[in-house]
């Protein structure tokens, strides 16, 4: 007769040595004692976060200006060519019904708004007209003070009158993808603005003030040789912006460089080789300049701090707007709708124009951590992890610490996790592995990594 049925036949008596459990080191004798109604216990409880239990978290806010003058061969984005006037007019009527279904929905007016990016495409291209409405918009269903607010534009499309309407509306932080200083390499990219305007750009809305400048460059584009690269670079940091983002030149299947480079060889791409020596020779050249390392690609000037990028790095909710936007509300990523028309249709009726969503677990929220934080943001510490998730990664992975040290990626210092030059220029790489170690710990899943 087992023990439980002797306990339901009225044996008084039960003997805890015998029920006891050995995990392990662990030890531990039943009791009676036990009676738990939440975790962690109250006297653990402290008072440091009752403000946040009191006020929601702050959002961050993004708008996809699709619109282009031309489409660039290397850009993977949803855009598409202006069609006409009305048809940039009903895609802003578009976004404010939008705003005003997703904002009224999610009780957004209550929440404070941490960071603005309008990105595309092409925002640049908007009329004064359609510039004020949305700004209209953006204010009736959000509360909106003294955030940093990202416009991009791209040279040739904007004049010393737009980025006055951009700076009485808050803007305060404009962001140009030049890609590149050499005008052949422009050209070779179908981009119609020449290295002059790009410049011109520059001293145009430093000498009007009141914005931050980032400039986009692309390593690895059609027709690039290390001469062109070093000269482009060099140019780039005589602008002294307050941020040089470098980016990797990757052919997606949807652009006209994957197409010419790699499915017909039409075009001649820069190997992977070759473009590994372009951002080496990026980071020895930036390394004598007052440029910092921000993150594993981007460099920052005099301590200049991107905050909507670190925001929602961190996990910060980002409320999308406009067709085919990507966002995070919660433990949800969600995208919207990539066609126009049936974004349009859905937003018409007053309902959400989602495409697709991933619901987060809190593995996946680790991951994510890992892979965009800890070996992306030069201002991301240890602590962090621990005060999010409770332990420390380095402790629970550390033969991935111990390899990624051993190989050169990262410095020995066990404080931080610190990239080398190696680990910089393979940055991505190194919080694949991290995360890699991560998910294996704490047992396999369906999601892969691609790199």
């Amino acid at each position: 007769m087992d023990l439980n049925t002797k306990l339901f036949e009225g044996e008084s008596v039960v003997d805890l040595d015998h029920i006891s459990l050995s995990i392990g080191d662990l030890k531990e004798k039943p009791t009676r004692e036990e009676f738990y109604t939440n975790y962690p216990f109250f006297k653990h409880w402290k008072n440091e976060s009752n403000s946040y239990a009191l006020h929601p978290g702050g959002i961050n806010i993004y708008i996809h200006i699709p619109f282009c003058i031309q489409i660039c061969d290397y850009c993977f984005y949803m855009k598409e060519l202006i069609k006409s006037k009305s048809h940039v007019d009903n895609y802003i009527e578009t976004l404010r019904l939008e705003m005003k279904s997703v904002s009224e929905a999610l009780g957004l007016k209550k929440r404070i708004v941490n960071s603005i990016y309008i990105g595309g495409g092409t925002p640049s291209v908007l009329t004064e007209e359609q510039f004020n409405k949305l700004m209209e918009a953006l204010h009736e269903f959000h509360e909106i003070k003294n955030v940093e607010f990202t416009f991009e534009a791209e040279p040739g499309t904007f004049n010393k009158n737009k980025l006055g309407w951009y700076k009485d509306a808050g803007v305060n932080r404009i962001s140009m993808g030049v890609q590149s200083f050499d005008d052949n390499i422009i050209k070779y990219s179908s981009r119609k603005h020449s290295a002059m305007q790009a410049i011109k750009s520059v001293e145009m809305i430093k000498d009007l003030g009141g914005f931050s400048i980032n400039v986009d460059l692309l390593s690895g584009l059609a027709g690039e040789s290390m001469q062109t690269w070093v000269d482009s670079l060099q140019i780039a940091l005589n602008q002294n912006v307050d941020m040089l983002t470098i980016y990797k030149m990757k052919t997606y299947a949807n652009t006209v460089f994957f197409k010419k480079g790699v499915r017909t060889n039409e075009i001649q791409l820069p190997s992977d080789t070759e473009e590994l020596a372009y951002m080496g020779a990026a980071l020895d050249l930036i390394s004598g300049t007052d440029y910092k390392p921000w993150s594993s690609f981007a460099f920052s000037n005099n301590g200049y701090m991107h905050r909507y990028a670190e925001n929602t790095w961190r996990g910060q909710d980002l409320v999308a707007y406009g067709v085919s936007s990507f966002g995070k509300i919660g433990n949800i990523n969600y995208q919207n709708l990539n066609n126009m028309d049936t974004y349009a249709e859905r937003v018409s009726k007053s309902l959400f124009p989602l495409y697709r969503t991933y619901t987060l677990s809190h593995k996946d929220l680790m991951v994510k951590e890992l892979l965009l934080c800890a070996a992306r943001l030069t201002s991301y510490s240890k602590q962090e992890f621990i005060n999010k998730f409770g332990f420390d990664y380095f402790n629970f992975i550390p033969e991935t610490i111990e390899e990624l040290t051993l190989k050169g990626y990262i410095t020995d210092n066990r404080d931080e996790l610190t990239l080398t030059r190696q680990g910089m220029l393979f940055g991505d790489f190194v919080g694949k592995v991290l995360a890699s170690g991560l998910k294996s710990k704490m047992g396999d899943d369906n999601i892969g990594f691609s790199y």
